[in-house]
């Protein structure tokens, strides 16, 4: 028997690299406007997103889940460690929808 992983902790910890390579930008190229256009960026991707289902997901289905967000998260990295301040600008905007989007795929609540 395969070992399974629950597929909203993939998308907890996908979140979590998505915040920490805004934040990376952010602090790279630090512009309220960009930092503003950021967060607006995840709370809009997180009202309009949807939670997926709590299940879990064989250990060998991983790059079925998350590759195309593993391939966003390397050109992230690469921006926020070799890019110009447009580069940066990118990946505030990018990396900010990201985290939004998989946060709400979490099943993250925002506390009301």
């Amino acid at each position: 028997m395969s070992r399974s992983i629950n597929l909203r902790t993939v998308q907890a910890f996908m979140a979590l690299a998505y915040g920490l390579l805004a934040a990376i930008a952010v602090a790279r190229e630090p512009s309220l406007v960009s930092a503003f256009l950021a967060v607006g960026m995840a709370v809009g991707a997180y009202l309009t997103g949807r939670a997926v289902p709590d299940v879990h997901i064989p250990a060998t289905m991983i790059l079925r889940v998350c590759g195309i967000g593993a391939v966003v998260l390397v050109v992230g990295l690469a921006t926020d460690l070799f890019g110009s301040s447009h580069a940066l600008g990118w990946a505030m905007a990018v990396m900010g929808y990201c985290a939004g989007n998989r946060l709400k795929a979490a099943g993250v609540r925002v506390p009301a």
